[in-house]
């Protein structure tokens, strides 16, 4: 948002910087990851915002599917409900302030709302209605799978353990990595693994190039997969881009994320025995009889890699570094 909630003087952050990274003849952003994914043979599920109209840039995630889509990649749903609720603001309907941006905080009916909304708006820009949903910050919950699935929408992919309890909005006892039904709605986890406990510090962390070196990501991937499930990854157009400020002026290369995806993509190109699929793909699996859900506890990587991994973060988030 930019700080538009709190400044009415600024407005959210426009999708060229947000979205496609744009800065002078340069993207960093959605056209760097789909160059990457390209370049070694990988289609990755795209969640799409669906109320950026609502932010003042109509057409621009219309565009923006567009893209993908000429580039054999896979796009779902994805929601913030703060970016609808901006579009009230700006109509002068409710007064300027945050609200909530969990999707779980709603009342099942407006959930039910959104979803069907947004998911009308994927049909329109893709031509065919969305097979999974990812709640904005992870903040969704069981009651969230219950409108899913009255939205008809059969994967969610908004868990994920390492928030549980907090902005995920599921409960925290039983933590898992992989895949499980929840009624009609296969829930498919973000992943992530414990970690060495330190003072201070969260003790899981989830599978986010952001926030976790290749190697740690590899291993996870390795533990979860020879325990029987799937391994989800999450980037974000920004992920491999700095930022000067909350407006995403003076953008410039992550070289380090960037260096983690190209890695990971590599890596997984090289894996065979272990194909990568996107939520369409999974969708078509589940609807054919072919998939069978599984999961499991989430693994414990305590390689004291991590420890190097925490100072490169911290060199790593200086503007200019």
């Amino acid at each position: 948002m930019g700080g538009a909630w709190g400044d009415p003087g600024l407005r959210p952050v426009p999708p060229a910087r947000a979205v496609w990274g744009e800065y002078g003849s340069q993207r960093f952003g959605l056209p760097l990851i789909v160059e990457i994914l390209e370049q070694n043979g990988l289609a990755a599920t795209f969640f799409v915002e669906a109320f950026t109209d609502e932010q003042g840039y109509p057409g621009e995630m219309e565009r923006a599917c567009h893209y993908l889509l000429e580039h054999g990649q896979d796009v779902q749903l994805h929601i913030h409900p703060g970016h609808e609720r901006y579009g009230r603001v700006l109509a002068g309907k409710i007064p300027l302030g945050p609200g909530s941006d969990q999707m779980a905080d709603l009342p099942p009916a407006e959930q039910l709302a959104l979803l069907q909304q947004g998911a009308d708006r994927i049909r329109r820009w893709t031509g065919r209605p969305p097979a999974a949903f990812r709640a904005g910050n992870m903040g969704a919950s069981e009651e969230t799978l219950r409108q899913v699935e009255e939205a008809g929408i059969l994967i969610d992919s908004s868990y994920a353990f390492p928030f549980a309890g907090g902005q995920c909005r599921f409960p925290a006892a039983q933590p898992y990595n992989g895949s499980r039904w929840y009624g009609g709605v296969l829930e498919l986890a973000l992943s992530g693994f414990q970690k060495l406990r330190l003072p201070g510090f969260h003790w899981a962390k989830p599978l986010d190039l952001v926030g976790i070196g290749f190697e740690e990501c590899r291993d996870a991937i390795d533990c979860i997969v020879g325990a029987g499930a799937d391994a989800v990854v999450i980037l974000h157009s920004f992920s491999l881009l700095k930022v000067r400020d909350v407006q995403y002026n003076g953008g410039r290369p992550n070289w380090i994320v960037t260096r983690r995806f190209r890695r990971l993509c590599r890596w997984l190109a090289d894996r065979p025995d272990r194909p990568t699929y996107t939520c369409r793909q999974l969708a078509e699996a589940v609807e054919a009889g072919e998939y069978e859900p599984s999961h499991a506890p989430p693994c414990r990587l305590v390689h004291p890699r991590s420890i190097v991994r925490k100072a490169v973060q911290v060199w790593n988030g200086r503007y200019w570094t």
